[in-house]
This record gives structure tokens, C-alpha cells and sequence, in this order.
């Protein structure tokens, strides 16, 4: 009898220790709108659809998991930038110019090394009211748009409501680190 029991103790335990399964989810956003410009150069009115015009910037991109156990995970994300207009990449016509890394989430925090987000749009991100849109607090900087920074090594830790964070960037984005007569910031 008390083996019975042990074994049915043994059971739900052993449930609970297996690692989740491996995940990739598949994303993406196409927002575009119409903006109408008056007395454009004296000439009358020009209407067009920007590339960048809606809320969020439009993009297609793939997220991935895989469960190491003991609370360690990699990672990987690919996200590339559209415009809707053209159908052309974003980020200087770059594919996944958006994101592109892989990373190691831990008990200690995550660590990640490619294209990704700064650390200061990582501070930025709950402090615009409108978030990343066109008139944004972003747009008021040149600097702030070009949110991404080229092969970072970046380390993340939240706890008990704060997060905190480091990075290193090996190289700068070379489409465009600011502003620049050939270079737009890229969404």
C-alpha cells in the first residue's frame, strides 16, 4: 500500500519537471494610412501613402524557443521592417534589419548578441504615450528612431518590477547611426 501511494506521488512530480516544448511563432503587422499634405511648394495638394504612417511600423518577423531545462532557454528572433507602399524592405533594404539575434534566457537574466534593440529604446519603450508612431517622442531626436544597434551583446534583468540592463555594441548600424542627407531613421 505505501508503495502505491509513493508512486502515485511520484507521478504528478515527474509531470511537473517535463520542459515545456519547443515554440516558434510566426508575426507580423501592415499598417499604412493616407496622409494629405496642403499647398505642397505652392503647387496644391499631394496625396500619398508613407511607408511609416500608422501606429506601429509595418513588419514580418519569427520568434523562437527552445526549453533547456532548470530554467535556462535559447532564443532566437528574425524581424524584418516593410513598407507597404513599395514592398520593400525597411531598414536601408536590409532582410531582418529590424531584429536578428539569438540569446540565452537564465534564472540570472537573458543574454543575447546581433541586431536588437538598445538600451535606450529599452528605457524609452512605456514612456511615449503614442509609442513608436510617426509623431512619437522619438521623432524628436534623430538619434532615438534608430532604436537598433548591430552586433550588441545585450544582458536583461527584471526583478520585483525593475528592469535593468547592459550592452555593447561591436559595430555601428552602417545604414544610418543618426542623421544623414542619405540616410533616413529607420522605423
Amino acid at each position: 500500500m505505501a508503495a502505491a501511494i509513493l508512486c502515485a506521488a511520484a507521478l504528478p512530480a515527474q509531470a511537473q519537471s517535463a520542459p515545456a516544448p519547443s515554440s516558434v511563432k510566426i508575426y507580423g503587422i501592415v499598417d499604412v494610412g493616407v496622409e494629405v499634405l496642403g499647398n505642397v511648394n505652392g503647387k496644391g495638394t499631394l496625396a500619398r501613402v508613407p511607408s511609416n504612417t500608422g501606429m506601429m511600423p509595418s513588419r514580418l518577423g519569427f520568434q523562437g524557443t527552445e526549453n533547456l531545462g532548470g530554467g535556462w532557454r535559447s532564443m532566437f528572433t528574425l524581424e524584418m521592417g516593410l513598407a507597404p507602399d513599395t514592398g520593400s524592405f525597411g531598414q536601408g533594404g536590409r532582410p531582418f534589419g529590424r531584429q536578428s539575434f539569438v540569446g540565452l534566457e537564465t534564472p540570472w537574466g537573458t543574454v543575447s548578441l546581433g541586431r536588437q534593440y538598445s538600451m535606450l529604446t529599452w528605457s524609452m519603450q512605456d514612456a511615449s504615450p503614442i509609442g513608436p508612431a510617426i509623431y512619437a517622442l522619438g521623432s524628436l531626436d534623430a538619434y532615438l528612431p534608430n532604436a537598433r544597434t548591430d552586433n550588441a551583446l545585450v544582458y536583461r534583468r527584471s526583478f520585483a518590477g525593475l528592469s535593468v540592463g547592459a550592452g555593447y555594441s561591436f559595430g555601428r548600424d552602417a545604414y544610418n547611426a543618426g542623421p544623414s542627407p542619405a540616410g533616413t531613421n529607420c522605423p
